[in-house]
């Protein structure tokens, strides 16, 4: 099972984005490697939109992992480690907000079966055929401390995502062509996404090496495991080798927030008013030219909704004049 990947997926509030997500998942990603799991941020009043989305999805082998709150003394052992008490003191809101999330996702990279894990958000859209040759499995397999493969970048982002001139690229051929390409995440050059050396977003790495890493570190949800990890990454020498597509074939599509603890791009279209559009059977509509515009932020301007047919469409505006 070398050249398959598991994939788990962080939801929240999000179903209508969650749907579409998994949706081309399924269809899109060929080294897809079955159960998907779904961890789930429980709230009230988007549960059953959830529920619609599991009955829509129940003939797929996915597992949903709810998160449950957790008292923050479980952690205490974790507190003799004197890095966890800074990330305390930078993110103080795990004190208030801890939860399961961690143990989850531990305990679900302890039992999958094969060495290849992939982490994605729900507004991840796997826009396009997404393989991934074996060669790069093979420096997972051989590396894993060291590699992260992306597919999510691309050698043709736009400034201020561009490939920096001045850094060290190696690329690797298939039939001739440039298949994926390598970098190395010390370089003095690298700069923005490629000196950004973890992120949850449409990244495989060793499966092994993951667990290893996160276990010491403390995070409750998956902003704040991207960004101890970050800090993590670096003082402890991990995944400082990258790896990327030449294409881009998934991104996340930004259409709202659900988190303030960072500041990341994103529209305002609102997760209530999409939730009760789901509820009623709506889906929204993206085009792969929103992806093809050679820019990492995918951020869009209008959405576009529909039933049963795409051919009969309208717009957020309207739909906004139906649910608020």
């Amino acid at each position: 099972m070398t050249n398959k990947v598991s994939v788990i997926i962080f939801t929240y509030k999000r179903a209508m984005l969650l749907h579409n997500c998994l949706e081309t998942l399924i269809k899109n990603f060929k080294n897809l490697d079955y159960p998907i799991h779904v961890i789930y941020h429980y709230d009230k009043k988007h549960e059953e939109s959830y529920t619609n989305l599991q009955n829509f999805f129940k003939n797929e082998k996915i597992i949903f992992h709810k998160r449950k709150d957790l008292n923050f003394l479980r952690l205490f052992l974790k507190m003799l480690r004197p890095l966890n008490i800074f990330w305390l003191f930078r993110w103080p809101i795990m004190i208030k907000q801890m939860n399961s999330f961690k143990y989850i996702l531990e305990e679900i990279l302890k039992n999958i079966k094969n060495q290849n894990v992939s982490l994605c958000p729900d507004d991840m859209i796997y826009f396009k055929h997404t393989e991934i040759d074996n060669e790069v499995f093979n420096l997972l397999g051989e590396n894993g401390d060291d590699y992260q493969y992306r597919y999510f970048t691309s050698n043709k982002f736009k400034k201020p995502h561009n490939l920096p001139k001045k850094l060290k690229i190696k690329y690797y051929q298939k039939k001739n062509h440039n298949h994926f390409f390598s970098w190395s995440f010390k370089d003095k050059h690298a700069a923005g996404v490629w000196k950004y050396r973890f992120t949850i977003e449409g990244t495989v790495y060793n499966r092994t090496s993951l667990l290893k890493f996160l276990k010491p570190f403390i995070y409750h949800n998956p902003i704040t495991l991207e960004a101890v990890g970050l800090w993590e990454s670096r003082i402890r020498n991990f995944f400082f080798r990258g790896l990327s597509s030449i294409d881009r074939t998934a991104a996340t599509y930004q259409i709202n927030n659900v988190q303030d603890l960072v500041n990341t791009p994103s529209a305002n279209f609102d997760t209530g008013i999409m939730m009760k559009a789901y509820n009623d059977g709506y889906k929204f509509i993206y085009s792969n030219e929103d992806f093809e515009k050679n820019n990492h932020d995918t951020t869009p301007e209008n959405l576009f909704f529909y039933k049963k047919n795409k051919d009969h469409k309208i717009s957020y505006e309207d739909l906004k004049k139906i649910y608020q």
